[in-house]
């Protein structure tokens, strides 16, 4: 396994999930807005696969 590979994962995984804890704190904070929650999903776990394929099962 590739080090420097394994490290940038971590890396990209950690910034993702510290956006993700933000987009969920500005949900609670703005109570009038409506969101498409079927896309958000779609969106983060798209994002958070394609973190752990390149860089955690190396493809």
């Amino acid at each position: 396994m590739d080090v420097g590979k394994f490290l940038w994962g971590v890396v990209l995984a950690i910034l993702f999930v510290c956006f993700f804890v933000a987009f969920v704190r500005s949900v609670f904070r703005s109570r009038g807005v409506k969101y498409n929650w079927l896309g958000v999903l779609l969106s983060f776990s798209t994002i958070g696969l394609a973190i752990y394929l390149v860089f955690f099962r190396q493809l």
